[in-house]
């Protein structure tokens, strides 16, 4: 029968992983320390070698570097109007079997700060309105917070139609609409963009890392396309308000990256 002091430790570290969870983070290295920790060695002892299948593995399952060719210029030539008209009425992915609407975006062009969340929700999908339920409320109070409100921003998804409760975008799915997002940022052509969520802060960084990781600094988007741009553009990866309204305490990390985000557009 286990005591108080190991319930109590079992459920701390429950609350850890499930905290790591809610951020994305779904395992851990199995690093040499560790499993010296694991067999019960102590920690002066020399690493485990790591192994060569391991090496191999890991050197080609990493991601070929994709980088988007990039026109800065191509609010001149076409609108979001434009954008909207050749996605049409989407047949091109399974996605068109779970949406009632396709979310294409809402904001000005003139947009210096541009939203990016992972995909519709049922009520977005309903309204064809991105983040328009009680996660867009919160949203909505998290730019007043910044001096901001929706209609500075341009907010959109990485994917224009609901893939179903509960369900995430697929990577095919992902793929084929990523060029639309593309022609709206270029138009756009904002200052910042912050990514809500794992799979949109992951597919514009191309990186496998989770959000916690990725979160709390500017990255460059830039480094992500093939054409140095006049102005920079810089990218915020953050957490989506429905991870928020499910985890209060996160709302202090989220608070951290908002006010990153006003300097960065004061500053601009």
């Amino acid at each position: 029968m286990r005591d108080k002091a190991d319930t109590d430790m079992h459920a701390a570290i429950s609350r850890f992983l499930q905290y790591h969870k809610s951020l994305g983070i779904s395992g851990y290295p199995r690093t040499g320390m560790l499993e010296r920790f694991l067999a019960g060695h102590q920690e002066n002892e020399k690493p485990l070698p790591e192994s060569p299948k391991r090496r191999i593995k890991e050197k080609f399952s990493k991601p070929a570097e994709q980088k988007h060719v990039f026109d800065p210029c191509l609010s001149a030539k076409a609108t979001l109007q434009d954008v909207r008209e050749e996605l049409g009425d989407c047949q091109r992915c399974p996605l068109r079997e779970t949406r009632t609407h396709i979310v294409f975006g809402q904001g000005p062009v003139s947009a210096k700060l541009m939203i990016v969340a992972d995909a519709p929700d049922s009520n977005d999908d309903q309204k064809s309105l991105p983040l328009s339920g009680l996660a867009g409320e919160l949203l909505d109070k998290m730019l007043a917070a910044i001096n901001l409100s929706r209609d500075d921003a341009y907010i959109t998804t990485l994917v224009k139609c609901f893939p179903g409760t509960n369900a995430k975008p697929r990577e095919n799915e992902i793929k084929t609409c990523l060029p639309f997002l593309f022609r709206q940022i270029e138009i756009i052509c904002p200052t910042v963009i912050c990514t809500l969520g794992m799979l949109s802060s992951q597919t514009l960084l191309h990186s496998r890392k989770s959000l916690f990781q990725l979160r709390g600094r500017f990255y460059n988007f830039n480094d992500q396309c093939t054409n140095e741009l006049k102005n920079k553009i810089v990218i915020m990866p953050s957490l989506h308000p429905s991870l928020l309204l499910e985890n209060v305490d996160l709302k202090k990390a989220s608070w951290k990256d908002l006010q990153l985000i006003q300097k960065k557009l004061e500053e601009s």
